[in-house]
């Protein structure tokens, strides 16, 4: 009964509660066809921040995410990326196992997200709808995370959010099509993608810092199609009360 009692502690213990300030920068790259078939790429920094609870049988967890930048370029063309994540979830502890003779602890839970992408062309033109571009998802999906110990104060952390059915909000050429600017979305048709994997050490009981690689994959295939995807290293402070 005391050990049972000391891993349940240690369950409780793993996920990082408080609050989680992140800054990151890393290279990205969109397709949107309803302003070219052209790519563009760039840097495209990244900033969020967290807040994460442990109630009795489960972590809440609420997370906002910006990233912004005037240099995503195709050759001399350049375009302003405004892209925006307010995603909450439920993770779920599920039973402790052991990998390479070290414990793990996963996590698994539902999440909503609501995602905002916007896309303006730095081009002179004479139609205001054929220099800017927009996209949204309403969504419902998984997070899930797992925690990999490999000494007292460091552990390996990976998470993978995705959205599993959404609304979709899309900017629609009114002279061109009668498509509703709405749609209901599923997997196959619109992915919202988000991995992470990086170690983070324990400065104090209560403080904590990581480095991880984060990648953030866009797909929206109805509607003139929307492809993005950005690959960065993030740094992480995250401070429990």
């Amino acid at each position: 009964k005391n050990l049972f009692a000391q891993d349940s502690l240690i369950q409780k213990s793993i996920f990082p509660e408080g609050i989680t300030i992140e800054y990151g920068i890393g290279s990205y790259a969109v397709t949107d066809e309803y302003i070219s078939t052209e790519k563009y790429s760039g840097s495209l920094p990244y900033y969020s921040i967290a807040w994460s609870n442990q109630h009795s049988d489960y972590v809440y967890r609420l997370k906002i995410d910006f990233q912004n930048s005037s240099e995503i370029k195709n050759n001399n063309v350049s375009a302003d990326i405004y892209q925006f994540t307010l995603n909450q979830g439920f993770s779920y502890a599920l039973p402790k196992f052991t990998l390479f003779d070290n414990d793990a602890y996963f996590y698994l839970g539902p999440s909503t997200e609501l995602f905002f992408y916007y896309n303006e062309q730095n081009i002179a033109v004479s139609g205001f709808d054929y220099a800017q571009s927009f996209a949204m998802l309403i969504s419902g999906g998984i997070n899930s995370q797992i925690f990999y110990k490999l000494f007292d104060k460091l552990n390996i952390e990976g998470s993978l959010d995705f959205n599993i059915l959404s609304f979709g909000f899309r900017m629609v050429d009114d002279e061109e099509t009668d498509e509703s600017p709405v749609k209901i979305l599923t997997l196959i048709s619109a992915n919202n993608f988000v991995f992470s994997f990086g170690p983070r050490y324990y400065l104090l009981e209560n403080l904590s810092i990581k480095a991880e690689y984060l990648f953030h994959l866009t797909r929206i295939d109805s509607w003139e199609s929307l492809l993005s995807a950005s690959d960065n290293v993030v740094f992480t402070l995250t401070y429990g009360f």
